[in-house]
């Protein structure tokens, strides 16, 4: 089943930090539960160098290497082609397809195209993900979770938000229809999932045929298949197929919050604030781990599942018919269907199938000597486990090679071949098993400096993971026009111009002070990145100049000196602020044909050629006009890309009572200037709108 934080069928405690995406996986290692994923017949794992690995059944292409063949050896298949010089933060596995957010938080899918499941806007199969574009999420959005289910898939966007493609029966997308999504239009083009007013989405987790949200207050919002109470409202109605899940409302689970969800084929299970597990649905072979197997449909019923004297839950993943939990001492309890040994007891036994029979009575998994789990994830019918040693583990039904031992041998299901016998995958790395996350602030006394004036800057380093960190530096290079004084920090020391941290612990700060001076007119920036650390970063890759959030930047203003009279001391003419080469436009209408409901205009501002260059910063007032009437406009900031290239875009809707009988508007696009340059207006683009 899939889940992911930023993906995976397990669901662990969560944390709701914007900063953190995966919130669905793990309490307190939710980057580590993102980088596994059962899917139904085979496996997925992202590597300590942020590769992809995927091993079992390859038919239509679900694997990422181009074919379809079955790979029976984790390893065997090398790195997936993500693309040229692209990397993944996360991996979520469905029936027959995959899908990953990538380093710059973009996301690709490949395998089975049926449905949209791709998000591709066609059902065509993608053997590797090096051939597909990033699924179109919406202009300027960002992944931060990603999940995927039997023929679907869910992600939460950096806004908070949720958009799904691929099957719509049952409701599944959430939109209050059928339909599906990504089959012949892509996810940005459809609305978000109503998950409630005001309301963010920080954890997301998908059935075979449900998913259900997470939200910034706690509750749990569920929609799609309902027919064996998986939905938790104590029936058996679809949600989402003719209302939304914010009609719906929340799952009442008695005023406790969701800290982590996980959708199996058809039951879910959380873990609340109070750290006990609780799973709802059809009951079947004692999936919910109550002693029998009676259905419950009311997660409002269903009680705390026995896991151990004192002991609670910090991850929780659902499989077909079987779920699995790690305790608060990173042992493992698995419940429900036996078959094939997925449960990793030494036997296909069912267990909590019976009265009196519970997870707490049938003990820890034996993950090996003096080993415990970090993340755990459940596919049809098997498992897989991140070990604190980065190794994995997986047991249950070896077909296809989904277990990743080289074989199609299955593992726990007698004693002679247990789980700790068979030994860690050979995925052909260590998936990171700690991690330290670390970010940067930084902050200026003030944004203007007099040539000549002094000012001072704060740099704040942050380690947000559930790891400490060693040997951290921060590299602060000043920049040309501005220089450094003394600098005070509350641990280590600066030697100019890299801080030397020394080790951060989880949830520590440290903090720098240092004094500048402004020795040049001109707009200066300041940056500072994460140079150096011992700890995996699931966010960010030190010193390596990226947009992400182990770098942090301000400016300084420092204005040129003001001359009286026409000249200047030297009899000079005054520097006046050069003016841009020039402002280009460029605008598609949408829909083709009829009356067009939106245009995107799009362009970039060419700098003048002097030196210093100046930085790519200011608004751009996009028009569009029919005749002397203004009928849509909208004031965007300047972006400057990784190519360097300084670029500006907006969506324009024309006013219906505006446009009148227009037939074509008129488009322009005006720089309105910085303290740098002057400002510039584009030549006008023709736009038909009806």
């Amino acid at each position: 089943m899939t889940v992911a934080l930023l993906a995976l069928v397990a669901s662990v405690l969560t944390v709701t930090s914007s900063a953190v995406g995966e919130s669905a996986s793990s309490a307190v290692r939710p980057a580590q539960a993102g980088l596994l994923d059962a899917g139904e017949e085979h496996t997925c794992a992202v590597l300590a160098d942020r590769t992809v690995r995927c091993w079992g059944r390859g038919l239509a292409g679900r694997l990422g290497y181009g074919n379809e063949v079955n790979q029976l050896s984790a390893g065997g298949g090398g790195p997936v082609n993500l693309g040229p010089g692209r990397t993944a933060r996360a991996v979520a596995a469905g029936d027959y397809h995959t899908c990953a957010i990538l380093d710059d938080a973009t996301v690709r899918c490949w395998g089975f195209g049926a449905n949209g499941r791709l998000g591709y806007g066609s059902t065509v199969n993608v053997t590797s993900p090096a051939f597909a574009p990033p699924v179109p999420l919406g202009p300027g959005r960002r992944a931060m979770a990603i999940t995927a289910g039997s023929a679907h898939t869910c992600a939460i966007l950096d806004d908070g938000t949720v958009r799904c493609w691929g099957a719509g029966s049952s409701g599944r997308m959430g939109l209050g229809t059928q339909a599906s999504i990504g089959d012949d239009e892509v996810p940005g083009a459809v609305p978000p999932v109503d998950i409630g007013a005001g309301r963010r989405a920080v954890a997301i987790a998908a059935g075979d045929f449900h998913t259900c949200v997470i939200r910034d207050d706690g509750a749990l919002v569920c929609w799609g298949f309902g027919q064996g109470g998986q939905l938790g409202h104590g029936g058996t109605a679809d949600i989402g197929d003719d209302e939304t899940p914010a009609a719906a409302g929340p799952v009442n689970l008695n005023g406790r919050r969701v800290r982590a969800v996980a959708g199996g084929t058809a039951h879910t299970c959380v873990v609340l604030d109070d750290g006990s597990a609780r799973c709802w649905g059809f009951g079947g072979d004692g999936r919910l781990g109550y002693g029998g197997r009676a259905d419950i449909p009311s997660a409002a019923s269903a009680g705390p599942i026995a896991l151990g004297p004192g002991r609670t839950a910090v991850g929780i993943s659902a499989g077909e018919a079987h779920s699995c939990a790690i305790l608060d001492t990173g042992a493992v309890r698995c419940w429900g269907f036996g078959g094939n040994g997925r449960l990793g007891y030494g036997s296909t036994d069912a267990i909590a199938d019976e009265a009196g029979e519970t997870p707490a009575s049938a003990g820890p998994v034996a993950l090996g000597a003096g080993r415990v789990a970090h993340a755990i994830s459940l596919g049809f019918s098997h498992t897989c486990a991140l070990l604190d040693d980065g190794t994995l583990r997986c047991w249950g039904f070896g077909g296809s090679g989904r277990l990743g031992y080289g074989n199609e041998t299955s593992v726990g299901d007698s004693p002679s071949r247990g789980v700790a016998a068979a030994g860690p995958v050979p995925a052909g790395g260590a998936v990171p098993p700690r991690a330290a996350d670390l970010s940067l602030r930084m902050a200026a006394s003030v944004g203007q400096v007099a040539l000549g004036g002094a000012a001072a800057v704060s740099v704040t380093v942050v380690n947000a993971g559930p790891d400490p960190a060693a040997g951290v530096s921060v590299a602060l290079p000043p920049p040309a026009g501005i220089a450094y004084g003394a600098a005070t920090a509350t641990q280590g020391t600066f030697g100019g111009s890299v801080w030397q941290v020394g080790a951060l612990g989880p949830g520590a700060t440290a903090t720098l002070q240092v004094a500048v001076s402004a020795t040049a007119p001109g707009s200066h920036e300041i940056a500072a990145e994460v140079l150096t650390t011992s700890a995996w970063d699931p966010t960010s890759i030190p010193a390596n100049g990226a947009a992400e959030d182990d770098r942090a930047s301000v400016v300084f203003v420092v204005p040129q000196v003001a001359r009286t009279g026409r000249q200047s001391t030297d009899g000079s003419k005054p520097r006046t602020r050069p003016l841009p080469r020039a402002v280009s436009v460029r605008a598609v209408r949408a829909p083709k044909r009829g009356r067009a409901k939106r245009v995107t205009v799009a362009g970039r501002l060419l700098p003048p050629r002097v030196r210093p260059a100046p930085r790519c910063a200011g608004s751009v007032r996009v028009l569009a006009r029919a005749g002397k009437r203004t009928v849509a406009g909208r004031t965007v900031k300047l972006r400057r890309t990784r190519a360097g290239a300084c670029t500006y875009r907006a969506v324009l809707r024309p006013a219906p009572k505006r446009v009148r009988r227009a037939r074509l508007v008129v488009v322009t696009a005006r720089f309105m200037g910085t303290p740098q340059m002057r400002p510039r207006a584009s030549r006008g683009v023709r736009v038909r709108v009806r």
